[in-house]
């Protein structure tokens, strides 16, 4: 008796080869993989009121082993941060208590990347990302704690978005 399993398991590699060489074909890559097009460059960020997305910004280059300079002049791209917001807002209300059960919170910032010839590469655009997360009256604590958790989370986001975009001005 022939065991019909062989054929079936080389085909299956077989497509799974194809799939990844098409992927790699096509210039697949993970998010937030390709900053090597950030590492010969000097960039500044400054911050005029997104002072907890700067700092983000500035510890995902350096995660990138991009050090940020020191002075707009000896920079080739300027990141200008600004007017960062926070806002929570309610989603659902419990039908027998009337108290809220579910909040978003949305992160907006203002982005502008300026280029080495001071024209601007992207007028100020609103960068944002939010999330939702349940309350529980009975864990208020713990409920404030993943509230403050998730604001880091979005920041980290956002912070992911203006570097997609930076590296996007610079190629």
């Amino acid at each position: 008796m022939k065991s019909t399993m062989k054929p079936v398991n080389e085909t299956l590699a077989l497509i799974l080869v194809f799939l990844l060489i098409g992927l790699s074909a096509c210039g697949f890559q993970l998010r937030g993989t390709n900053l090597q097009a950030l590492q010969n460059t000097s960039i500044y960020v400054q911050s005029s009121g997104a002072n907890v997305l700067a700092a983000e910004v500035k510890r995902q280059l350096l995660y990138a082993d991009v050090t940020p300079v020191s002075s707009a002049s000896d920079a080739d791209y300027i990141v200008n941060l600004s007017n960062e917001s926070f806002r929570t807002k309610v989603l659902s209300v419990s039908a027998t208590t009337g108290k809220a059960d579910e909040y978003e919170v949305t992160y907006t910032a203002m982005l502008k990347i300026t280029g080495p010839d001071e024209s601007s590469t992207a007028s100020a655009n609103p960068v944002s990302a939010s999330r939702d997360y349940t309350f529980d009256e009975g864990s208020v604590l713990g409920k404030f704690k993943e509230e403050s958790v998730l604001k880091k989370d979005i920041a980290k986001q956002v912070a992911a978005t203006v570097l997609r975009r930076l590296r996007a001005a610079i190629q």
